[in-house]
């Protein structure tokens, strides 16, 4: 019988996988993005990195502003964190430029298709990682630390980020004219993300 934290690992490692997936279809969808995928997408395009790489420097500065304001020593979750961040970058890239590069959508309904299989599956995957509560993500530790420092509720401060994501992709796209990565698909990912992701985190919650 396999022992309740070691099955829990291997489901989040099955999880994590899943959800670099779905963050893949729903980038090669070309409908748009949540406000950080977009984020990400105009800085890696303005930069020429590959997205995951883009996603790993971003992940890794908001782990180092979170261990500043949580002022504590690293602890075993730090470490996994750090690991997860960095794995999901090559993740990501191996799905996007390996996997899914030859890929070709050719009309608009299929577009939205796969970025609606993408976004179901990143939205079940990441509600069952935090429900498993093994491996955290860099962004969200440091809202709920910022929420408890400035004793501000969780969902303000992620909704300050959005709002950072959101401004400054639309300001870059607007200068460079590059393509626009905030569109249809997020106001999708704005609407469905965080309930599909509540369904599986209370699911798992309570059956795992």
């Amino acid at each position: 019988m396999i022992p309740q934290h070691t099955k829990k690992l291997l489901y989040s490692v099955l999880a994590f996988l899943t959800l670099g997936l779905g963050i893949s279809l729903q980038i090669k969808a070309g409908i748009g993005q949540s406000m950080f995928n977009a984020f990400s997408l105009i800085l890696a395009e303005l930069s020429n990195l590959e997205i995951g790489t883009v996603l790993n420097f971003l992940n890794m500065s908001f782990l180092i502003i979170y261990l500043m304001v949580r002022r504590s020593q690293i602890n075993r979750r730090d470490i996994v964190q750090i690991v997860a961040t960095i794995v999901n970058g090559y993740i990501v890239n191996f799905y996007i430029y390996i996997i899914l590069n030859h890929l070709i959508i050719q009309t608009y309904l299929m577009k939205v298709l796969l970025f609606m299989i993408g976004l179901i599956l990143a939205s079940i995957s990441l509600g069952a990682i935090l429900a498993m509560e093994i491996i955290q993500f860099p962004l969200e530790s440091l809202c709920i630390a910022l929420a408890q420092k400035l004793g501000c509720k969780l969902t303000t401060i992620r909704m300050l980020f959005d709002i950072f994501f959101a401004i400054s992709t639309l300001i870059l796209t607007s200068i460079t004219s590059r393509g626009l990565y905030i569109r249809e698909g997020t106001i999708i990912s704005f609407f469905m993300l965080s309930r599909l992701m509540g369904f599986s985190y209370y699911f798992h919650k309570k059956h795992l």
